[in-house]
């Protein structure tokens, strides 16, 4: 047996001895009859997209290129207006126990999670976990005494925003975390003020995706040599981890941690803070569906590694600070992120706003519309501290970028709401800016 693997033993081992002192200290839990509970959920939209193209500068031979094209651009994957459905969600919840909890999440079509947009799975798994001991998540009131949990399954980092309050998301929500990872966490408390997070995961791979609502379209099987024929274009790509493929069993696990602190002056307000930190190494290269571009270090190198960016070795690191605050009718969550990828830096942060506010309505009937509005603003930024080849395929992911989004939610009855969001792009290049924007309408149906 490894090192690791012992280490790994010895992890777990601790974990449910925690888990097991942390169920017998939590005075505060309270015996409930167990409890199970199945929701569906339904988003379809409303998007117009501005399109936009960049010349790319790879010199791909005419075997590559679409049928009356004499040279291949970076493009917005679908310009122009349309109408759609993006996802069916079935959701399930179990409660067994005060200190034994459960989801389960599959999506149907899941349209603005592909990637590639138009040949990855149509039903995806993404949270799929059982965890044993409370956790007590941003801004919850902490018992006196120290506490522990510990999850196992598929679910999403610690440091993930847990509820974004527009439907898009900013750079660094995209880049870092956006996605489950197959992991144990383990955490606790250790006092009113203080908790803990650690966690061991099989590290999503590295890709590259559009950051507006489609991904777009690389490597697809419609882009094969001498038969091109894309259905989407392959958008203005940035770096970040995509979905979870199976177990690794290389050894090549992720590890991180995590320290917050918090304070709170009432009923779900105050400052909750966390520190984190996430490690990996990178693999030689990871196959995923629907495209035949390699994740990880495969993807740095480019095709035929002719014009691989700068890289140098195979860490992938990032540390950051997230903050939540609660006030009144006020929402905050920002984050700061310092990365490197195989010696590539790049930093950037990311803050959301929001304001909810309950309104008197429209009484339609017996049934009273119009219940509460919410205005939200984000700003998120990314500074890549590389240069990229000139000849890079895709030398969008070394742009520094800056994306605002400006958006409102109205709740329209209980389960039912209507968000309409604006995201303003200014990108450097170095010819000039450029400005994807994108108009997003959201109608969200919840049962």
């Amino acid at each position: 047996m490894t090192a690791r693997r012992r280490g790994c033993k010895a992890l777990l081992t601790a974990a449910l001895l925690l888990v097991a002192a942390s169920a017998s200290l939590s005075a505060e839990d309270e015996a409930a009859p167990p409890r199970f509970r199945l929701r569906a959920e339904i988003k379809t939209h409303f998007r117009s997209s501005r399109d936009v193209k960049f010349l790319d500068p790879f010199p791909f031979p005419p075997s590559f290129l679409p049928p009356g094209q004499t040279q291949v651009f970076l493009r917005t994957p679908q310009g122009g207006s349309s109408l759609e459905v993006s996802t069916v969600n079935l959701i399930g919840e179990a409660n067994l126990d005060p200190n034994i909890s459960g989801r389960l999440e599959v999506r149907f079509l899941d349209l603005y999670n592909r990637n590639p947009t138009s040949s990855d799975d149509r039903v995806q798994l993404h949270d799929a976990w059982v965890r044993f001991g409370r956790k007590f998540e941003p801004l919850a009131a902490q018992p006196q005494g120290p506490t522990a949990y510990l999850l196992v399954g598929k679910a999403l980092r610690f440091s993930s925003q847990r509820a974004r309050q527009l439907e898009s998301w900013g750079l660094w929500g995209t880049a870092v975390g956006r996605f489950e990872e197959l992991q144990a966490e383990l955490g606790g408390t250790l006092g009113r003020h203080v908790y803990w997070r650690s966690q061991l995961s099989n590290g999503n791979p590295l890709f590259f995706r559009d950051p507006n609502a489609l991904a777009g379209d690389n490597g697809t099987p419609e882009r094969v040599p001498n038969n091109v024929h894309p259905i989407l274009q392959s958008g203005f790509p940035i770096l970040y981890d995509t979905k979870s493929n199976d177990w690794n069993g290389s050894g090549k696990f992720q590890l991180g941690g995590g320290l917050g602190a918090r304070w709170l002056t009432g009923e779900g307000e105050g400052l909750d803070l966390l520190g984190w930190y996430f490690r990996r190494s990178l693999q030689d290269h990871v196959d995923l569906r629907g495209t035949f571009y390699s994740g990880d270090i495969k993807l740095l190198q480019g095709p035929f590694d002719l014009f691989p960016l700068p890289i140098h070795g195979r860490e992938k690191s990032e540390w950051g600070f997230n903050a939540e605050a609660r006030a009144g009718s006020f929402r905050l969550f920002a984050q700061y992120v310092n990365q490197r990828i195989a010696g590539l830096p790049r930093s950037g942060a990311e803050a959301e706003l929001a304001w909810r506010t309950e309104i008197p309505g429209i009484l339609v009937g017996e049934t009273p519309v119009l219940r509460w509005v919410e205005p939200v603003v984000r700003a998120s930024f990314i500074n890549n501290h590389f240069v990229a080849p000139p000849l890079y395929p895709a030398p969008s992911v070394a742009w520094d970028w800056r994306k605002y989004d400006l958006g409102v939610r109205t709740g329209i009855v209980p389960g039912i709401d209507l968000t309409a969001e604006y995201a303003l792009h200014d990108v450097d290049t170095r010819p000039g800016k450029l400005h994807p924007n994108e108009v997003l309408i959201t109608l969200r149906a919840a049962y």
